[in-house]
């Protein structure tokens, strides 16, 4: 931490192979010294989280993640359960960390049908073979497993994610879709303090974070369902962007918030007692298409994303330890001021400063 009166927080945001990114972000940081005190994620940005928490400073942080990003890019996470992964990504690029063109009048009328299952009843006795998913988590765990371990997870930064609580797999598409067109809203999801659980059931709560329904099996907290949390609030990206543990629970001052969306609806005006630095893409950080690059796990596409991360953060929070600090020092010295005043009150004083007799 940098001084007594300031806390560090970090967000990062859901939005599959396009993680990648954050490791740009995690390079700058590491480079300027900047200490972090506590860390929120959503999906990807959840299991990024978990690396960095169990790390013993930003340095090694950065180091572990570019190792294991570029282990992903060599060979790709996803692994088919079983059957075909095709007929369903239409609703897998639906809920994941982009949004759609604007609405128009087919996408309401689609929706309408939906509302009433006039076309939805009939996927619904398909789809309960997928709660399972269609995609196997075994080989993510594994490759995370290599840089977090549960003692030095539990010991580490305080970690939160965010998770959306399931409401049957027909149900979570229904509302997805009309948030993603515009017409509706998604529930808001969840804030779990990863460190609070005990050791056995932590890597099952981060990644009910990353679960995306159909790709991923949800996972249970507490006797409930839960799933990927980027599709709660989705109007707002309250899940995807899950910055609000870190002001209610650890009073971060300073948070530096990561989006992995071109053009997130997320407004750093809803929390306006907090200091906020945004890391937002300049560019564009979508490469190929939504769906291909939620799941396209390629080398070239990486690598240019955790430079792009990289040159972001540099221009979006430059100097961010000065800034911190600085504030860091107005503050401590407002509140030397008030303090003396308070003294000046207990003694009898203060009253002779403002009086005209």
């Amino acid at each position: 931490m940098l001084s007594n009166t300031s806390k560090v927080g970090l967000v990062l945001s859901g939005g599959g192979a396009k993680g990648a990114y954050q490791v740009g972000v995690m390079r700058y940081l590491s480079e300027v010294g900047v200490s972090i005190d506590a860390i929120s994620g959503a999906s990807i940005g959840a299991l990024n989280g978990a690396i960095i928490s169990n790390a013993k400073d930003l340095k090694e942080a950065y180091q572990h993640l570019e190792h294991l990003w570029q282990l992903l890019s060599n060979e790709s996470p996803l692994k088919l359960n079983s059957g075909s992964i095709v007929p369903y990504l239409g609703f897998a690029m639906l809920m994941g960390s982009g949004r759609l063109s604007p609405t128009t009048m087919a996408a309401k009328l689609a929706f309408d049908k939906l509302k009433n299952f006039e076309i939805f009843s009939g996927l619904k006795s398909s789809l309960g073979e997928f709660e399972s998913g269609l995609l196997d988590h075994s080989p993510i765990r594994d490759l995370i497993n290599r840089y977090t371990t549960p003692d030095k997870l539990n010991n580490g930064l305080p970690l939160y994610i965010s998770a959306y609580e399931s409401e049957g797999l027909e149900v979570d598409l229904l509302k997805t879709i009309g948030a993603a067109i515009g017409i509706s809203d998604t529930k808001k999801s969840d804030f779990f303090h990863v460190q609070s659980y005990p050791l056995d059931q932590q890597q099952d709560i981060i990644f009910a974070s990353a679960s995306l329904p159909l790709l991923f099996a949800a996972q249970k907290i507490d006797g409930k369902s839960y799933s990927d949390g980027g599709l709660g609030g989705w109007q707002k990206s309250q899940g995807n962007t899950p910055i609000t543990p870190l002001i209610e629970k650890e009073n971060c001052t300073h948070i530096i918030v990561t989006h992995l969306t071109d053009g997130s609806f997320w407004n750093r005006y809803d929390f306006p007692n907090t200091t906020i630095l945004e890391v937002r893409p300049k560019q564009p950080i979508t490469k190929e298409s939504m769906i291909k690059d939620l799941l396209g796990f390629k080398a070239d596409k990486i690598e240019q994303w955790i430079e792009q991360g990289y040159i972001d953060a540099k221009r979006c929070i430059g100097d961010v330890k000065r800034v911190i600090e600085q504030q860091a020092v107005s503050k401590a010295t407002i509140e030397k001021r008030n303090i003396a005043i308070s003294e000046l009150d207990n003694d009898g004083f203060s009253l002779s400063l403002f009086s005209d007799n």
